[in-house]
C-alpha cells in the first residue's frame, strides 16, 4: 500500500520545499501539506506526475520495493534500468557540469566572434 513517508523522503532527497514539490505535481501547497501529514492522499494524476517528473520507480513509491531511500529510473529508448539515489544525484551533477562547460564555450565563441 502507498506510504506517504516515501513521498516526503523523495521531496527531501530532491531538496525541494513542500511548495515547490506541490507546484511541480499540480496540487496546492495546502493539499500537499495534508498529504505529508497523512490526512490527505495523492490523486492518481498527482501520483503519475511524481513518477514521471522525477523518474521515480513506481514499485518503490507504491510498494516500497528497493528499500527506504528513493529509487529512480533511468530510461533509454530500448528499456529501463533502476538506479540508486546516489547514482541519480551523480548523474545530475555530471549533467550540470556539462551544461556549465557548454555555456562557457558559448561565451568563448561569442568573444571570438566579437574580436
Amino acid at each position: 500500500m502507498f506510504n506517504v513517508l516515501r513521498v516526503k523522503k523523495l521531496r527531501e532527497s530532491l531538496n525541494l520545499s513542500e511548495t515547490q514539490f506541490a507546484k511541480k505535481i499540480g496540487v496546492s501547497q495546502a493539499t500537499y501539506n495534508r498529504i505529508e501529514k497523512g490526512t490527505g492522499s495523492l490523486t492518481a494524476d498527482a501520483m503519475s506526475q511524481v513518477i514521471e517528473l522525477f523518474d521515480v520507480n513506481p514499485y518503490w513509491l507504491l510498494l516500497g520495493q528497493g528499500g527506504d531511500e528513493p529509487v529512480f529510473i533511468k530510461s533509454d529508448q530500448s528499456n529501463q534500468i533502476t538506479i540508486t539515489k546516489d547514482e541519480f544525484i551523480e548523474l545530475q551533477r555530471k549533467a550540470l557540469r556539462q551544461e556549465d562547460r557548454i555555456r562557457e564555450l558559448e561565451r568563448e565563441v561569442k568573444a571570438l566572434r566579437k574580436g
